[in-house]
Parts: structure tokens; C-alpha cells; sequence
């Protein structure tokens, strides 16, 4: 049973009041004036919330356009002396704030949070009323299109009202915490940490401040401190940098053991707390080596992954904890030890899940599917979002600056783009890795590769174009080619419609057809991971996807606007065959699965089933009559059975298998057709 730790930021005199309850909102391109009024066609919503997710979801003409939010304070805000900040955690995908019906400001990036300092737009003794307009149109200034995934309209994410004191940790760095914590040097005997931490003083005199930094264990324990006096005149940010060391520190070790302390900046005037950050920090180190792949804590520690889109069928993006919960159990189900969060930031709750769990994750831009003019100012915004917001997430190794770019003959712009958004990186985070993935995996020296630390590949053979079983060629050839480049399979997948079954399941599908049999699915997955696990170099490979997920454009595999790559339906209802293929492989729980079960009906002289195991042997029964001991297969948890007669009619299909005397089974019906 997984244990969910939330982050939550109290303070001593900071308020951190959550409102997501009792807005308004109405999907017309109003003027400002008629917004902040009464108006027809309103209607009472609670954030998050979107306007198109079943629209984008349908396949059908798509809701691109403006609407707009409206919250009224309540009453006593503002106080003198005190400052008022909104932070919106995420709006698809431009929004322009209004309080009063005044302009704050506006924010560009679907994905990303952003803050506003308000103070000075609020009226004492009135209703102070806050508008936002969102448009999710493609923007010009925007680098990415709809076509690999839909842009959903709305306020989506959390909102919150901050007050604090007119002397306070800094808010409005890119809506980060204001804390960064580096490491200095880190191993099993020593950790030496750099915290930054950003002061501001929007009062009208210099003040005298102390900043405490505390580092306390999971028990409450304080394991380093230090203070720090310092004048702060008005103005700033002024960064203020101290160092914290810890002997025999705890280290943070990937689902093995995912120790989390306790690290609290405070600030204080006059001996009293007036603002406070306190967050969850891992200690860990890590390398990523050319014949060892992934190293954690000096140890090589395998990255077998999926992707995740951040949306839920009905729901769209707009996902609530337990979304997020049920994602993170059913990938933990999976053996998964690392998530790729493609192909966008994503919701602040799911890194901090992911560092209390274990999960090692690659973080990434939506700079995807080509280069749009025009958009490097506002990709590189969002890689500086990216990175601030989440610089103290222990779970993340990895930032990624650009998914799949060179489209056409344009190629020197993406490169160009590429090399300063790593450069940009490293000058945030010279501790993480970058990463770029590229889908031109047959030109070995292509000028958009090896701009970044690492390189990833997609790699869809056996999808679009060739056999699954043409992937472990490429993979040797390309390692002996270039030695020296750190790569990874960043994607590989097939479509599976579990309402579509063959008994084929070798026979390759048409990609941008519309059968897409399960079983297809299955055996791509069982050739491809082979080919993966046999090259420990490869420094992590990512299933495309763990869920199926919309793409508005696209009418495949049966239902329009789906994608079928996942490996657990868009509901999250049903696992594929290629789930239970990856939990028998890489997940410590027994796994008996019997697949196929879905492929109930056949018309065939002969039928060979296949199972997998990862503990023991198992038996086959038909009709209650024992067939034998299957057959190992593929890899030592692939079974196979001979091919078997069976009869015109109804038969029930059983496997056993014994695990600590206890006996275990798989079954379903099957109806032979003649």
C-alpha cells in the first residue's frame, strides 16, 4: 500500500489560503467592464475546472477560444502592512489578470505556475473582484501545436491568496518558493548543502533580519542549522546564500528507500517569525555513465519507465488529488522506477508524490513537434519556470529541453534553440542533467543530437515502420557508432484497442488504420523490452504511454481523438496484456496473469496460450484436465503452452501455479467457433 505525503507551506505570519471554491465563469470574449458585472450566462464553478474536455476528447471540432473567471474576495482584505499575492499553479493556456477591473498582468504557458503581487490593486472596505481571461488558442509565441495533444481550456490547477508581512521570502521568482537548496558535496559520510534564499522588502525602511535554516529528520530531529543577520533595505530580491552540513546523512535511495527531511527556512525581525518556507528535501547523489547507465548513490539502479499525460477521460486536465493518487498506484503496480513526465510541467502535487514514493523523474518543456517561430522567448521562460518552481524535488534527475523538433528542412533554429535552453539550465541547475529526445534515430550525427548531457531516441520500430524485433540491431550498432553518447529510448510504444483481438499477433498494423488488436500490442512490448533489458547502457527506457490519453486531431484504432499507446485504458478501468507483461518483469508482487483472456471467441483447429509468471511454473488446465507444465518462452516469465484441439463450444481456461504453498490461479471462458 502506497503512503501519499502532501507538501504543505505553513507559516508563523504567512497565509496560504486555498480558493478554488465559489467563482464564476462564462466562455465568452467579454470586455473587462462587462466582466466585473452582472451579466447573462454566467454560471457557479469551482477551480480546477475546464471548459473542453470532452470536446478534445470527441474527436470533433474543438473549443478554441476565450472565456473568462470571476472570484470576489472576501471581506477584510487588504490589511496596511501587509502584501497580497495570487498564484495560479496552472491556466491553459494565456491568461491576463484583472483585479478591479484593472490590468495586473498576464502569463503565457499552460503548464507553468505564475504569481502577481496585487497589494496595490486591492480597495479597503469594498468587494475586491478578481477577473481572469484564458484564452487556449495556438499562440505564435508558443512552442508547441495541437497535434500530439490538446491544449485544454481553464483554470485547471489550484489558485491561492498568499499574505505575508512587508518583509518576506520572495514569491514572484518565477512563483518558486523563494528557497533553492544545492548540493555542495554529497556522500555516505557527508552532506554539504547551499541554500539559497530570496528576500524581500516591499516596506519603506531598511530592516534588520536574521534567516534560520533548520534540516530536521523524519522524526523531527534537527540534524544541521545555521542563522544569518543581514540589513535588507527596500527593494530586492537580494538572494542571501548559506551552506548546512550534515554528518552520516540519510540518504534518498529511489523507491528502495525514498527518506525525506524536513528543511525550514524562517525569517525573522525582532525575535519573531514573520515568514516562513518549509518543504521536503532528499538527499541523494547520481550519475548517468555510457557502459553503466544510471547510477544512484554509487550504485547502478535500472530506470525502467512510462510516460504520463496529465488527463483523465471526462475529466481532461483537470485533476483532483485522487487522480493524480490513482496514476501514481497503478505505476507503482506496474515495477516502474521511473516516470517521464511528457511532454510538460505538471501538477506540483505529482513531484511531491513522486519524491515521497521513490520514483526517479524526468522533468521536460512543452518545446514539441517542431519549431515555431517566433516561441524561443517564451520556451526559454518556461524551462526558468520549470526549473524554479521544482529545484528542490528530489525525485527529479532530469530537465528536458525539446521532444521531436526537426519538421522539414528547418534545422538550424531548433538546434540553435536547443543549445541555449540547455545552456539556460545549467546556468539554474548546474546539478541536474539536461536531455533532448529526438525521433531521427537512423542519422547518428544529425546537428539537433547531443546538444544536451543526454540523448534520448524515440523509437517506434515495429509501430511506424520495420519489426519490433529490428530494434535490438539498431541498438548495438548505434552503442558501437558513438560510445560516448549517454542515451536512452525515451519512447516506444503500440496502440491497442482492447475491443479489438486477433489471434495474429505478429502481424504488424497499419499505424493510421483503425484496427488496432491487443495482442499486437502485447507482443511488441514483450520483443522491444528485451532488446532494452539486454543493454544495461541504455540509461532508462520509457513506455509510450502508461495511459491511453486524447489527441483531437487523430481518428485511429477504432475511436477518434485516442491515442491506444497505454497500458491501462483512459478510465484507468482496465489493464492491457502489456501491463501484466511489465508487472511479471519488473515489479517485486507475484504476477500469474494469463493473457489473451479479452480474445474470447476464436475460430482456429489449434490454440496456444500464453501466461506470465514471475515465481514459479504454471500448469494449464482445460475443462479441468490438466495439459502439463508450460513451456518457458521469450524471457523466464514467459510461458507457452503446445497447441491445443479444442472442440466447437465453451471451455474454461485455467492456469495454477504454486507460491509458498499456496496455489495461485488465472482463468476465464472460452467459445470455440467453427
Amino acid at each position: 500500500m502506497l503512503i501519499f505525503i502532501a507538501t504543505v507551506l505553513p507559516a508563523q505570519d504567512r497565509q496560504v489560503i486555498e480558493i478554488n471554491k465559489n467563482w464564476t465563469f462564462i466562455d465568452k470574449g467579454l470586455p473587462v467592464e462587462k466582466v466585473s458585472s452582472a451579466y447573462d450566462g454566467w454560471q457557479a464553478v469551482d477551480i480546477p475546472h475546464t471548459w473542453n474536455n470532452r470536446e478534445i476528447q470527441s474527436g470533433d471540432t474543438v473549443n478554441y477560444g476565450t472565456a473568462w473567471y470571476k472570484k470576489i474576495l472576501d471581506p477584510g482584505i487588504p490589511q496596511a502592512g501587509r502584501q497580497y499575492f495570487l498564484r495560479f499553479e496552472g491556466v491553459g493556456q494565456y491568461a491576463v489578470l484583472y483585479v478591479n477591473r484593472k490590468y495586473v498582468g498576464e502569463h503565457l504557458g499552460s503548464y507553468s505556475a505564475f504569481a502577481f503581487n496585487i497589494t496595490r490593486f486591492l480597495e479597503p472596505d469594498t468587494a475586491n473582484v478578481i477577473t481572469v481571461k484564458v484564452n487556449n488558442e495556438l499562440n505564435a509565441s508558443y512552442p508547441k501545436d495541437n497535434f500530439l495533444f490538446g491544449i485544454y481550456g481553464g483554470i485547471y490547477r489550484n489558485v491561492n491568496l498568499i499574505i505575508t508581512e512587508n518583509t518576506h521570502i520572495g514569491i514572484t521568482d518565477h512563483a518558486s518558493s523563494g528557497v533553492y537548496v544545492s548540493p555542495v558535496k554529497i556522500d555516505n559520510d557527508l552532506a554539504i548543502l547551499s541554500v539559497k534564499t530570496l528576500l524581500k522588502n516591499d516596506g519603506a525602511t531598511k530592516q534588520l533580519v536574521q534567516i534560520k535554516n533548520t534540516l530536521e529528520d523524519n522524526e523531527g530531529k534537527i540534524c544541521a542549522s545555521n542563522i544569518m543577520t543581514s540589513d535588507l533595505f527596500p527593494g530586492g530580491p537580494v538572494p542571501v546564500v548559506m551552506s548546512l552540513t550534515a554528518e552520516k546523512p540519510h540518504l534518498w535511495n529511489g523507491l528502495k528507500d525514498p527518506y525525506l527531511y524536513r528543511l525550514t527556512t524562517e525569517l525573522i525581525m525582532d525575535g519573531k517569525v514573520i515568514d516562513k518556507v518549509s518543504q521536503p528535501y532528499g538527499i541523494r547523489y547520481f550519475s548517468v555513465e555510457p557502459d553503466k547507465g544510471f547510477i544512484l548513490n554509487g550504485e547502478p539502479y535500472r530506470l525502467y519507465g512510462v510516460c504520463r499525460h496529465q488527463e483523465w477521460q471526462d475529466v481532461g486536465n483537470a485533476l483532483l488529488p485522487e487522480h493524480h493518487r490513482k496514476d501514481m498506484e497503478l505505476i507503482h503496480e506496474l515495477g516502474a522506477t521511473s516516470i517521464r513526465l511528457a511532454h510538460y510541467q505538471q501538477a506540483e502535487y505529482f513531484y511531491t508524490l513522486a519524491d515521497s514514493i521513490g520514483f526517479l523523474v524526468w522533468a521536460e518543456i512543452p518545446f514539441v513537434n517542431g519549431f515555431r517561430e517566433g516561441a524561443d522567448g517564451n520556451a526559454m521562460q518556461q524551462m526558468a519556470e520549470l526549473i524554479k518552481q521544482n529545484y528542490n524535488h528530489p525525485s527529479i534527475f532530469v530537465w528536458g529541453v525539446h521532444n521531436e523538433v526537426i519538421k522539414g528542412q528547418d534545422i538550424a533554429r531548433p538546434v540553435n534553440l536547443s543549445r541555449e535552453l540547455h545552456m539556460l539550465a545549467k546556468d539554474l541547475d548546474p546539478n541536474r542533467y539536461t536531455v533532448s529526445v529526438s525521433n531521427i534515430w537512423w542519422v547518428y550525427d544529425h546537428p539537433i543530437h547531443e546538444n544536451t548531457d543526454l540523448q534520448g531516441f524515440n523509437q517506434y520500430t515495429g509501430w511506424y515502420g520495420g519489426k519490433p524485433e529490428n530494434l535490438a540491431g539498431w541498438i548495438t550498432k548505434y552503442h558501437q557508432a558513438r560510445p560516448d553518447v549517454r542515451f536512452s529510448v525515451s519512447e516506444y510504444g503500440a496502440g491497442a484497442n482492447i475491443a479489438q483481438q486477433s489471434l495474429n499477433d505478429t502481424s504488424v498494423p497499419n499505424p493510421t488504420g483503425q484496427f488496432f488488436p491487443e495482442g499486437y500490442q502485447t507482443h511488441y512490448h514483450e520483443v522491444t523490452w528485451m532488446a532494452i533489458e539486454a543493454s544495461p547502457f541504455i540509461w532508462a527506457s520509457y513506455v509510450w504511454n502508461m495511459f491511453d490519453f486524447s489527441v483531437p486531431e487523430w481518428d485511429r484504432g477504432g475511436i477518434r481523438g485516442r491515442n491506444h499507446k497505454g497500458l491501462v485504458t483512459y478510465d484507468r478501468k482496465i489493464k492491457k496484456d502489456a501491463f501484466f507483461w511489465y508487472k511479471a518483469n519488473w515489479s517485486e508482487e507475484a504476477v500469474l496473469y494469463l493473457a489473451g483472456k479479452r480474445n474470447d471467441t476464436v475460430s482456429a483447429d489449434k490454440i496456444r496460450f500464453k501466461a506470465y509468471c514471475n515465481f514459479n511454473t504454471p500448469e494449464l488446465f482445460i475443462d479441468g484436465n490438466s495439459m502439463g507444465l508450460m513451456k518457458t518462452g521469450k524471457n523466464e516469465v514467459q510461458f507457452l503452452s503446445d497447441h491445443i484441439t479444442l472442440s466447437h463450444g465453451k471451455h474454461f481456461v485455467e492456469i495454477r501455479a504454486n507460491k509458498h504453498e499456496m496455489i495461485m490461479r488465472d482463468a476465464f471462458y472460452l467459445f470455440v467457433v467453427m
